[in-house]
C-alpha cells in the first residue's frame, strides 16, 4: 500500500557526522523508504541512494526500524545541536507523509526543533496545494526545504510559482552543450574537490534566486538521464 507506514512507524536515523566526501563532515539523516512520494519518478528506476550499495543498506535497516528512532526522538537529537550548526535532513528518504500529501504537523515539528541551526532537505513531493504550503512555512521559519524539479524546464516553471528554492537534475551533457535554461547554476561539489556540501551551503539559502543544478551521475544515470531530458 502506498499509505503504508506513514506517521507513527516511519523511523528517520541521524549520522553525526557524514562519511560522504561530497557532503563533508556535517550531521545527516535518513528516513525510511516509506516517506518516498510516488510522484518522484525515480522512485525504483534511477534513485540514487537506492543505488549505493552501503547508503541502500543502512536505508533498508532505517526502514524496517532496525535503525533509527521515531519523529520525537530526532527533534529532541536536532534541538540539542550547536547554535548555528548546519546539517542536512534525508541523504535518502523524503519528508512524513502519506506519499502523495506531506504530514504538515511532522514538518512543523521537525522546523521547530530546527529553530536556531541551519537544517535543509529536498523533497520530491508535488509542490502544490497543502504541499506547498507546509515547504514555503517550513522555509519561512528556517529549516530549508528544497523542490526537487525533474527537468531544468519544470525546474523553471516551478520557481516562477513558488517562494521556496528549487533544485533540478540535469542531463549528463547539460553544462556543455551551452542549450540553458533560465539561471541554474552546476552544484560546486560536483566540479571542485575542495568543495563540500558543508563547505558551500548553497542549498542551505533559501532565500537564493538561482536554480542549483545536479548532473545525473552514477549506476543509475541512464535512467535518470532520460528523466531529466523530459
Amino acid at each position: 500500500s502506498h499509505k503504508q507506514g506513514t506517521n507513527m512507524t516511519v523511523h528517520i536515523a541521524f549520522t553525526k557526522k557524514s562519511s560522504n566526501a561530497k557532503v563533508g563532515k556535517i550531521p545527516v539523516t535518513t528516513s525510511s523508504k516509506a516517506t518516498c512520494p510516488t510522484s518522484c519518478p525515480m522512485l525504483e528506476n534511477g534513485c540514487y541512494a537506492s543505488a549505493g550499495f552501503h547508503t541502500n543498506l543502512h536505508w533498508n535497516k532505517v526502514t524496517s526500524g532496525e535503525r533509527g528512532t521515531p519523529l520525537a526522538g530526532l527533534c529532541e537529537t536536532i534541538r540539542k545541536l550547536p547554535e548555528g550548526q548546519v546539517w542536512r535532513h534525508n541523504v535518502a528518504g523524503d519528508l512524513m507523509g502519506d506519499r502523495e500529501t506531506i504530514n504538515g504537523p511532522a514538518l512543523w515539528a521537525l522546523a521547530h526543533a530546527n529553530t536556531g541551526r541551519r537544517g535543509f532537505t529536498y523533497t520530491h513531493y508535488k509542490p502544490e496545494g497543502a504541499n506547498l504550503e507546509a515547504i514555503e512555512g517550513a522555509n519561512r521559519v528556517g529549516f530549508t526545504v528544497n523542490i526537487s524539479a525533474n527537468s531544468p524546464s519544470e525546474a523553471i516553471a516551478i520557481q516562477l510559482r513558488t517562494t521556496a528554492p528549487v533544485v533540478t537534475i540535469v542531463p549528463s551533457d547539460y553544462w556543455a552543450t551551452g542549450n540553458k535554461v533560465g539561471d541554474i547554476v552546476r552544484c560546486p561539489a560536483e566540479y571542485r574537490d575542495e568543495v563540500t556540501c558543508a563547505s558551500c551551503q548553497l542549498c542551505q539559502r533559501a532565500e537564493r534566486t538561482v536554480v542549483v543544478g545536479f548532473t545525473v551521475h552514477g549506476t543509475q544515470a541512464k535512467q535518470a538521464d532520460v528523466i531529466a531530458r523530459g
